[in-house]
Order: structure tokens, then C-alpha cells, then sequence
């Protein structure tokens, strides 16, 4: 299986109200986090893969890409799937460190 489809199935296994990081998803491939990174700025199905739950290790957001962009306005529609989905979101925009999953 390829690197990239090791990391998209990853994803599918994310629980409804938890998001993860890259590095988690790194570590447990066994590859570096900016490969994870750009491997979800490449994500074509994001309805079937969810890379808006992949967040930094600081919990906060990162960013988001949506048809090639990457802006403010694709950062509030993460924000916007991470609430829809349960993940709760602190006054600072980070990710509740309850809502977070290393699985």
C-alpha cells in the first residue's frame, strides 16, 4: 500500500468528535509530519477523508486546503466541520486537549 492511502485510511479511523495531529499520524506510519501535511493538501476526496480532524501538536488548527487553496476563509470551514463533528475549539482556537486522538 502506498504511503499516501496508509495516511488517507488513517483517517477514516478518527472518531466523530476527536481530532488527531500530524505528528500521530507520522509516528505511527513511521514517516515525517510535513509529508503528512502535504499528502492532505493533495487530498481529492475530502468528504470520504477527513483531513480537516489533523491538527498541529500545539492543538492548534494548521490549515486547511480546499480545491488548491489554503486561506483564511478554507481555515473557518475547518473550523466549522471540526465543531459540526463535535470537536470542541478554545477561546484561542485550539482543539480541547480532551477532544484529541492518538489511536
Amino acid at each position: 500500500m502506498k504511503t499516501e492511502d496508509k495516511v488517507y485510511s488513517l483517517l477514516t479511523k478518527i472518531p466523530k468528535g476527536k481530532a488527531t495531529t500530524y505528528g500521530a499520524i507520522a509516528k505511527t506510519l513511521n514517516i515525517n509530519p510535513r509529508l503528512v501535511g502535504g499528502i492532505l493538501s493533495r487530498n481529492r476526496h475530502p468528504d470520504k477523508y477527513p483531513c480537516y480532524k489533523v491538527i498541529r501538536s500545539d492543538r492548534s488548527l494548521g490549515g486547511y486546503t480546499v480545491n488548491g487553496k489554503n486561506n483564511e476563509k478554507t481555515l473557518k470551514i475547518k473550523v466549522r466541520k471540526l465543531k459540526a463533528d463535535g470537536v470542541k475549539i478554545d477561546e484561542s482556537g485550539r482543539v480541547d486537549k480532551h477532544c484529541i486522538f492518538y489511536g
